[in-house]
């Protein structure tokens, strides 16, 4: 009887809340609603934070970007304000109760990530611009703290846990795809390059055919998981559906490449061919390359074909470094970036400083139509060339050993463990991961919500299977 009357008023009580904040919004009270949300919000925060944890998830892909001028602050609402009130509480708990296994404090990957934000720290006080530099740290300090330490202590070796936080923001992510893709067939499913298609969700195309590209090989990994029933299997070859039509529509190049050379390496990983046969290859590759270098940038120079509905000219204008204005612009960004190198090559012009300081470091043969005198269009389109030009070569190096201790650590954790489950998650996590590194080097997003939380989640989870392969290694010995 009990459990009946607390049923009916959990369904009262939240049925007179959508009544109040429906008649709040008819009215024109809108604050009304953003209170509501918020005392909702703290209430999971301190009662249900798992709930809050998943919530996050779904809503990232969902949220939308809000900039005021006046205090020149932009953040994602609401994902950006929970990940902030998750970091409030994390610290917090750190000084009350709460404690990280030493197994996660010194692994590898954290000490890495630990030097980055470090660095990070010491370089916006030496930054040409250090209120930018210090509000970029706080925002890497909430990306990385909500979606790897938080991930890590929540997980609790529970992997179950993880798979339905990624499927949570596949959940979210698959709703932005309907609705980009319904947009587009209105305008035309060819229109390609329309960044408001994808908007306000994603701020371009390439932003958001990288996060799909990132949970291709996770949703694939999913479906072969262990003692997973049909109806999960069944959402999960829909989910893949979805990515697939969404990464066509997305017509974004590098996240197209990014899946091609995942597949490559998925197959030389499942063929255990030897990594010095690999390396090997690599090098024949880049000797090749530097061979022939001169008729390989003629052949740029002349190719002219731009960017193009069709899939075929499409993937031909990759090489166009004289008439497509995408790839040309992008050239600009870094030999800018470049410019701010050699000025400052040790501690870098600060972090998160690159797009405003790189308009005087543009050469006149490099400008396109979408380049602009101010320098007021975005980042350097480098995951690597960008964090070089903010925080100089030691930079870069916290950087690369992020990406070589993440790679490392997830393919040996693939290839040693003895469990199913773990290495199939190590494996997905990795390819997904490597993913948006080869996107990595063309664009850059991890100072944005919308790829910094499947990033670090990855990562986190690529730490948890390590942890417990060694922990099943140390029982079996």
């Amino acid at each position: 009887m009990m459990n009946s009357v607390q049923k009916w008023v959990g369904i009262s009580s939240g049925a007179i809340f959508i009544i109040i904040n429906c008649c709040a919004l008819f009215l024109g009270f809108e604050y009304i609603p953003f209170i509501s949300f918020a005392l909702i919000g703290l209430y999971l925060l301190f009662f249900k934070l798992d709930l809050l944890i998943y919530l996050l998830a779904f809503v990232t892909p969902l949220s939308i970007p809000f900039e005021n001028e006046k205090v020149n602050l932009g953040i994602s609402i609401p994902s950006e304000i929970i990940m902030v009130l998750i970091t409030i509480l994390f610290f917090v708990r750190i000084f009350i109760d709460l404690k990280l296994e030493k197994k996660i404090i010194f692994h590898p990957i954290t000490i890495a990530i630990l030097a980055y934000l470090c660095w990070i720290f010491l370089t916006s006080i030496t930054s040409e611009l250090p209120i930018v530099s210090f509000k970029f740290l706080l925002s890497k300090t909430w990306f990385i703290v909500s979606c790897y330490f938080l991930i890590l202590w929540f997980l609790k070796k529970d992997i179950s846990k993880w798979v339905k936080f990624m499927n949570c923001y596949m959940a979210g992510l698959a709703i932005v795809i309907c609705i980009a893709t319904v947009k587009l067939a209105q305008a035309g499913l060819f229109s390609k390059g329309l960044h408001w298609i994808m908007s306000p969700y994603y701020n371009d195309h390439t932003a958001y055919g990288a996060a799909i590209a990132l949970f291709i090989p996770l949703q694939i990994g999913f479906f072969f998981l262990p003692d997973r029933p049909n109806y999960s299997k069944l959402g999960y070859v829909l989910s893949l559906c979805f990515l697939l039509v969404g990464l066509y529509f997305s017509y974004c190049r590098a996240a197209w490449l990014s899946i091609i050379i995942i597949m490559i390496l998925f197959f030389i990983l499942k063929l255990r061919i030897k990594l010095s046969w690999v390396l090997v290859g690599v090098g024949l590759l880049a000797f090749i390359f530097y061979s022939f270098s001169d008729e390989i940038i003629y052949r740029m120079g002349r190719n002219s074909q731009d960017s193009s509905k069709n899939i075929d000219e499409h993937i031909q204008s990759i090489s166009n470094i004289s008439t497509d204005a995408s790839n040309v612009e992008r050239l600009n960004r870094w030999v800018s970036a470049f410019g701010m190198i050699e000025e400052r090559p040790i501690v870098g012009w600060g972090p998160g400083t690159y797009q405003f300081v790189y308009a005087s470091f543009q050469k006149p043969q490099y400008k396109t139509i979408i380049t602009t005198n101010f320098g007021d269009g975005g980042n350097a389109h480098s995951e690597f060339i960008g964090p070089t030009a903010e925080t100089g070569f030691i930079g870069l190096a916290t950087v690369l050993a992020i990406m070589t201790a993440t790679l490392y650590t997830g393919i040996r954790t693939y290839i040693s463990s003895r469990r199913k489950e773990i290495k199939i998650i190590s494996l997905s996590a990795t390819l997904a991961l490597i993913s948006y590194y080869i996107h990595g080097t063309m664009n850059n997003f991890l100072d944005t919500d919308k790829l910094s939380l499947p990033f670090w989640a990855c990562v986190a989870i690529i730490v948890a299977m390590d942890i417990m392969r060694k922990e099943e290694e140390e029982i079996k010995n």
